[in-house]
């Protein structure tokens, strides 16, 4: 799913984007086989009885309960979260029907940590941690956790030199004034002294 656009600034552009790890969906597949197992045993269980197709219009409506529970509703919420590293800010979206969204300015992040257990690097994922501001913001299961890391790194350095280049040009416009001032001082200097 491609990030949303509406969300960027006129001079933004996303770095990178993605989502939460595939490993977020091992617990709701898991919860599929289970239920279908426990549903279709219960179905056979109760086959042979007169009530039997009462049962399995209750059991086909419990177990679509808890496949939207366990199953639908966590892989939608998956699906629909987003992160992504535009060159202003460290973006994230999460929700289906009641959005979350967290902004981080590039320039704010003072520190970028990775974590990552034994599981995880094999897995290609891991924890980031930003640390903005005196605040610790944590991020788990971020995919490719390493290369994020180093894209903010590189985005934090860019707006770095361009403030710098930025400052350096005011700079130099500051001078310039003064300079250009302080020239103007003199000529009416040296055409006082002349005149008197």
């Amino acid at each position: 799913m491609a990030f949303p656009e509406d969300v960027l600034g006129e001079d933004e552009h996303v770095v990178a984007h993605g989502g939460p790890h595939w490993r977020l969906c091992l617990r709701p597949v898991c919860a599929l086989l289970l239920v279908s197992a426990v549903a279709g045993f219960a179905a056979a269980v109760v086959r042979l009885q007169v009530w039997a197709p009462q049962a399995w219009a209750l059991l086909g409506v419990l177990a679509g309960l808890a496949l939207a529970r366990a199953t639908v509703l966590p892989l939608v919420r998956w699906r629909c979260s987003h992160l992504a590293v535009t060159n202003l800010r460290f973006l994230v979206r999460e929700g289906v029907t009641a959005r979350d969204g967290l902004d981080v300015p590039i320039e704010r992040i003072d520190a970028v940590r990775v974590r990552s257990t034994f599981l995880e690097r094999v897995l290609g994922c891991g924890t980031l941690t930003l640390d903005v501001a005196g605040e610790r913001l944590r991020f788990d299961h971020v995919p490719a956790v390493e290369r994020v890391q180093a894209l903010l790194h590189r985005e934090i350095a860019r707006g770095e030199r361009a403030r710098r280049a930025a400052g350096e040009t005011a700079g130099e416009t500051a001078g310039e004034t003064q300079r250009t001032s302080g020239r103007g001082h003199a000529d009416a200097a040296v055409r006082e002294r002349m005149g008197a």
